[in-house]
This record gives C-alpha cells, sequence and structure tokens, in this order.
C-alpha cells in the first residue's frame, strides 16, 4: 500500500518519511516505539519528582517573552498543591499569545529544579476546556521522527496503519514460516503489531514492560536474524572473490622492528600474525583489531601497509578528525622514511592546487601511502593499485563511507584488503553481534614501561584548588596539561561549563602561563597551529572540547582535566584519559563533577578511580548505560539496530543462528529489506 493512501501524505511529508526508512505503508506498521509515556493519569505539580516525566494540569497564572538570541517564553501554571514554570525556545509570535493568563493547560515534561523552582523545558502541551479534556486509555508510543515529522503526525499515520491492518484492506508479509515460528515459539506477526503500537493498560509500569517485551521478542529475533544472514553473506561472498596477494617477508617485519625505539608486545606480534596471514590469502582480509587506547593499534597496522607497499602497491589510512590525520601522516613519515615511500596527507581544507597535485600522483602512483579524512572517498580520487584500505576509530565513520574506499580499490574483479581499528573496548559478544563479519583481533596488552594513570574526582566547589594545583605542577615540573570542557558555547538546557568561557578564566587566572584553545569550530589551520604549538612546548594548557578524544599523542602532557564528568560515559571518560601517560612521567586525570549526583553516575566515577583496563570499564558501562552511550548514539560505523538491544538480545543469538540455515534466499532478501534501512552492496561490504 502506497503512502499517499494516507490522509496527510503528500509529496512533501512522502520524502520526510522516507529520511525515517518509510517507503510504504507496512513500513509504518514496522517502525516500533522506542518507549511509552504515562498520559492516563495527571500528578499534583507538588507530588513531582525530578528527572521525573509527568502529565500535570494548571491554570496559567503569568506569562512573559523577551529575546536573548532567540525568543524565549516562561509561563508559570499552577494547581491547588503548587506552581510550575515552563520555558520554550525560539517560539513564535502566535504560540506565546495563545498562553492568555486563565486558561487551563495540559503538560506533559521532565521536572527539573533550578533552585526551588520546579520547571519543565519544552514539555508537551495541550489547552483544556469542556469538550478537549479526556485522558489518554494507554501508554503512548513515542517513535523516532524527523524534522517536520512529529510525535503528533507520526501517531496519527500509524494510527491508519493500524486501523488497515485490523480491517484486513493491508496485509503484513509473513517471512518466517509458520514451522520456524512453532519452532522458536514466535507469536504471530498481526498479533505483535497490533500490541506493540496499542497495548493495553497496565497499572504496574514493570508488568506492563514484560508484556511489551513478549511482543516485542518477535521483531528482536526478526532484526538480529536478518543482520546474522547479511553477516554470513558477506563471508561467504569475500570467499568468491579475489584479493591482491602479499608477500610478508620477514625480511620486511625485522627492518620495521630494528626502526623502533621500543619493543612490542607479545598480543601486538600476535595481531601482526593474523593480519600477515590474511595477507597471503587469496580473499581479501576483513578484520577489525581492538585495543584499549594507547595499546598500539596503529604500529600493527604500519606492519601490514609496510608489506603492501613494498609488494608494489598502494595504501589509504582514514582518520576521523583532520588533528589525528596529521598526526598519523607525521608518525608514519618519520617512521617509513628510511624505505624511500613516499607519503602525503590529503584533507577537504587544503589549497586546491595542492589536492589536484595529490590527486595526479595518486592517480599515478607515485604516492604509496595516503593518509587524509573523508577527502579520500571523494569521487575525484583514483588510485592506480589501491590494496590495503586502513580506517582508523571506525566507529566514527558509517558503513557505506568505510565501503566506497574499499571500492577504490577493486581492479579486474581483484578487491583490496581492509584492516579497521578501534580504541572502542567492546565486550567480545557484543562485538561479535555488532561486527560478526569481521575476522576479531584484540590487543590486550599495553606498552612496557607505561605507568598507570592516578584519577582522582573533585567536586566544582574545589574547582580553585584544581588550578592552584596545577599552577604549581607546571611551574616546578615543567609539565603540560589538557583541560577539558564538553560544551563550546553556553547552552539553556545543559549547565555546563564552556570551552570558551573556561579559557578565559584561565587565562585571568594563570597570568603567567600560556593557554590555548581548541574546538571542532575552528578552522583547520587554526587548528593545526595551536597542536604545533602544544607539541612543541609553547603551550602550557589546552582548553579544549572533546575533539581530542582519540588518537592524540603528546609525551609531555600528563594532565588532563575533565570538567562536568558526571555528564559523560565511562568509556569516552577513559578514551580522554588515554590522552595522558604517554610518556616517562606520572600522569594524572582530575574529574571535576556537579555535587548531588545520581547512584549511577557515583559508580562510573567510582570505576574510573579503581579501574585502567578499558575491557572492564566498558563492561560496567554496559551495565550502567546501555550500548547507545557506550557507542554514541548514532553508532555510525556497526550495524545500527532499530530495536533490538545488543546487550540484552544478545542472549537470543544461539536460536537465531539456529534459524540462520533454514530461509530461502527470497525470504532472506525479504527480511533485510524490512530490518534494514541503508541498502547494503553485499559485494562492497
Amino acid at each position: 500500500m502506497k503512502l499517499q493512501e494516507l490522509k496527510g501524505v503528500g509529496p512533501k511529508i512522502q520524502e520526510k518519511l522516507n529520511k525515517l526508512g518509510i517507503y510504504q505503508v507496512e513500513d509504518l506498521l514496522f517502525h516500533i516505539p522506542s518507549k511509552y509515556l504515562d498520559k492516563t493519569t495527571i500528578s499534583p505539580i507538588f507530588d513531582l519528582k525530578e528527572n521525573q516525566s509527568a502529565l500535570v494540569q494548571g491554570e496559567i497564572i503569568k506569562v512573559s517573552s523577551f529575546f536573548y538570541k532567540k525568543k524565549i517564553a516562561t509561563i508559570k501554571i499552577a494547581d491547588e498543591s503548587s506552581s510550575l514554570r515552563i520555558r520554550y525556545f525560539n517560539i513564535s509570535k502566535d504560540q506565546v499569545s495563545s498562553f492568555k493568563e486563565g486558561r487551563i493547560v495540559r503538560v506533559f515534561g521532565e521536572m527539573r529544579k533550578v533552585g526551588n523552582t520546579k520547571e519543565m523545558i519544552h514539555p508537551e502541551y495541550k489547552f483544556i476546556d469542556d469538550t478537549n479534556n479526556s485522558l489518554e486509555e494507554t501508554y503512548t508510543p513515542v517513535y523516532q521522527v524527523t524534522d517536520g515529522i512529529n510525535q503528533s503526525r507520526i501517531r496519527s499515520l500509524i494510527k491508519q496503519a493500524i486501523y488497515f491492518l485490523k480491517e484486513n484492506k493491508l496485509e503484513v508479509k509473513k517471512i518466517i514460516p509458520r514451522k520456524i515460528e512453532e519452532k522458536f515459539k514466535l507469536l504471530d506477526i498481526k498479533e505483535c503489531l497490533l500490541n506493540i503500537h496499542q497495548p493495553k493498560k497496565i497499572k504496574d509500569f514493570k508488568k506492563f514492560e514484560e508484556y511489551v517485551y513478549k511482543y516485542k521478542k518477535r521483531f528482536i529475533f526478526e532484526e538480529l536474524l536478518s543482520h546474522q544472514l547479511n553477516f554470513e553473506r558477506v563471508k561467504r561472498f569475500n570467499k568468491t572473490i579475489k584479493a591482491f596477494q602479499i608477500n610478508t617477508s620477514a625480511q620486511n617485519s625485522l627492518l620495521l622492528k630494528n626502526q623502533l625505539n621500543f619493543t612490542l608486545t607479545n598480543s601486538q606480534q600476535e595481531v601482526i600474525s593474523e593480519i600477515q596471514n590474511d595477507l597471503n590469502k587469496e580473499n581479501p582480509m576483513l578484520r577489525l583489531v581492538q585495543g584499549d587506547v594507547g595499546s598500539g593499534k596503529t604500529i600493527v597496522a604500519l606492519f601490514a601497509a609496510l608489506h603492501v607497499i613494498l609488494n608494489g602497491y598502494q595504501v589509504a589510512f582514514m582518520a576521523p578528525t583532520e588533528i589525528l590525520a596529521v598526526q598519523h601522516f607525521h608518525y608514519i613519515k618519520n617512521l617509513l622514511e628510511s624505505f624511500n615511500i613516499k607519503v602525503s596527507l590529503l584533507l577537504g581544507n587544503q589549497k586546491n592546487s595542492e589536492k589536484i597535485s595529490i590527486r595526479e600522483d595518486i592517480k599515478l602512483g607515485n604516492i604509496n601511502i595516503v593518509v587524509g579524512t573523508h577527502s579520500l572517498i571523494q569521487k575525484e580520487i583514483l588510485f592506480k593499485n589501491l590494496a590495503l584500505t586502513i580506517i582508523d576509530e571506525q566507529h566514527k565513520f558509517g558503513v557505506h563511507q568505510r565501503m566506497h574506499l574499499f571500492s577504490k580499490g577493486k581492479s579486474n574483479e581483484i578487491y583490496p584488503h581492509q584492516l579497521i581499528l578501534t580504541a572502542t573496548p567492546i565486550p567480545r559478544t557484543l562485538a561479535m553481534t555488532m561486527y560478526g563479519h569481521l575476522d576479531y583481533s584484540i590487543i590486550d596488552e599495553m606498552p612496557l614501561g607505561r605507568k598507570k594513570i592516578i584519577t582522582v574526582a573533585k567536586p566544582e566547589e574545589k574547582r580553585n584548588e584544581v588550578v592552584l594545583k596545577i599552577k604549581s605542577i607546571c611551574e616546578n615540573e615543567k609539565i603540560q596539561v589538557y583541560w577539558v570542557c564538553p560544551l563550546i558555547e553556553e547552552s539553556e538546557t545543559l549547565q555546563c561549563r564552556t570551552a570558551t568561557e573556561t579559557f578565559e578564566n584561565l587565562q585571568k587566572e594563570l597570568i603567567n602561563m600560556k593557554v590555548g584553545l581548541i574546538h571542532g569550530r575552528m578552522s583547520f589551520s587554526e587548528k593545526e597551529i595551536i597542536m604545533k604549538d602544544f607539541k612543541n612546548n609553547k603551550i602550557d594548557i589546552l582548553v579544549a572540547t572533546t575533539i581530542i578524544e582519540v588518537g592524540l599523542d603528546i609525551k609531555n602532557a600528563n594532565i588532563i582535566v575533565i570538567e562536568n564528568a558526571e555528564r559523560m560515559g565511562l568509556s569516552q571518560l577513559h578514551q580522554l584519559r588515554g590522552r595522558v601517560g604517554r610518556g616517562s612521567k606520572q600522569s594524572t586525570c582530575i574529574l571535576i563533577y556537579k555535587t548531588g549526583l545520581s547512584e549511577n553516575a557515583l559508580k562510573r566515577i567510582d570505576v574510573l578511580r579503581n579501574s585502567s583496563d578499558g575491557f572492564d570499564i566498558a563492561a560496567e558501562d554496559l551495565k550502567l548505560r546501555g550500548p547507545g552511550e557506550l557507542l554514541g548514539k548514532k553508532q555510525k560505523g556497526s550495524i545500527n539496530y532499530r530495536i533490538a538491544n545488543i546487550v540484552n538480545d544478545y542472549i537470543l543469538l544461539p536460536e537465531v543462528k539456529k534459524c540462520c540455515n533454514l530461509l530461502t534466499e527470497k525470504e532472506i532478501d525479504l527480511l533485510s529489506r524490512r530490518w534494514q534501512k541503508e541498502e547494503v552492496d553485499i559485494s562492497r561490504a
């Protein structure tokens, strides 16, 4: 059934629905709620608890609006128990005028306290009169939306789709055969769809969650199955194609080892051996190398790159940020200098004439290894004989970006090898759920001589003590400091100390010290100058946003201060902590947090203080925050699960894998189309 058959769907709305992966009415049914809200009862304002989402109703007793960068409206409402302030930013004049004193309004949102005032920011609202005062009969589903498609519209469209399903005017494809449904105890798909979009009201919310999961399980099973089947397809396809076969001479490895001023760990040597075995095979390597921050993944990748180059082929090394790409470029250039290898850097912000010259040299094969960011996947970039692609911090890239770079190496049905690096520590079971199509290596040892980083936590009230301590250490020991802030500038909703504000304050507080500032909105040349000055000891304290999270290696930076640490996940804090401790001196990480932390926030800080193992930290982060926080809200470089929670639902994998060989190719195709929004060309995955 076409989307235009629904009321309210014209070409513009259809285009916006397409952005959500919704192309026909059936796709609306499989747009599963992410959560449910309780709008079935009105709560007294007095009873509201901080961070609690609730429905309240009251009389408007005061309205005020003013401009501060954008229009802000503040409305005070009251019921018999207490009062509540609600605020809207960037609100229209017509909307403000509809909030008249004496009018009754019903709002739903999350309550927070500002001093002694209870407040909601941007709550949903509805004006109440005698003809418009009914409450919801059951819990309200919340769906993923996009600009131009709000919750009200998506609910209306899904309600129409449900009506067609109930009236048998729309038939949902039953992809999984009945005998498999019975074998794995999967409920009927139509029954599941009706109950998940229009669930019954159950007073005990825990029992409600159990009730909903009973129906969600069908879809979770299908989604996990569709991804596992595609993993199998990728593996099967990879065995049918030919790769550039690389002679991994022991002499080449020995030459590079002799260039190093350190000894490789046993773990690094094992992974190098696994990669060399892959390069010797007739099929392309598809390997993920996972290692904790500072474990030495880059040097492992360079052993692979050296073999490929000395066999007469090219290597592409893609990094997520310009800062990291520049650092990799200098590191690789210095390390491979004696091999007469041409290394080039390609960035989006370079002069056009420079880019044209580099592109021409890549095409002619004059460049052996090119380091860059997304600029490497532009259509103008043509390689002469690309045989290895290295993707650093792969979770910062999309699957299609990795595939695009890979496709540039295809030549006469011969494919390049792929080596993917990540410092995001992911437990093995989770990694295999997400990256089941890749072979998997772990570097689980740290280089010899590394000292454990001392981690301390200080409440914001003691920030001045931290500043004085930093001043004393920098003056006496001549070491450098990272000072990390989560935001670049002030936000109405997040009261975080910002990088610009911190930079200005530290300049005033530390008059005799050189303070620098770096953030993502600076131009590349500005960032490059700042990082060069920091590396050359011309900056004592570098105030930064989380732009420095990955890869930077400044050996004299031995202290990192992280503001608003309570707002970050454990794994991100661990990544940031890994920016220090690269030299021989003792390093320290100072976490500054707001008082009144939740139990979970306190646990996160305690875990970080007591552990330096990224894999242990990641396991705790998963327990406390779930995969969305560990991997980023949009885990771009991995498989994007729409409904499955890969931490909790991986227990279904044994059953899912048993099902893999029971479906036909046609059923596999249909399942893939249903659950995977991005169409992935298996031959390039």
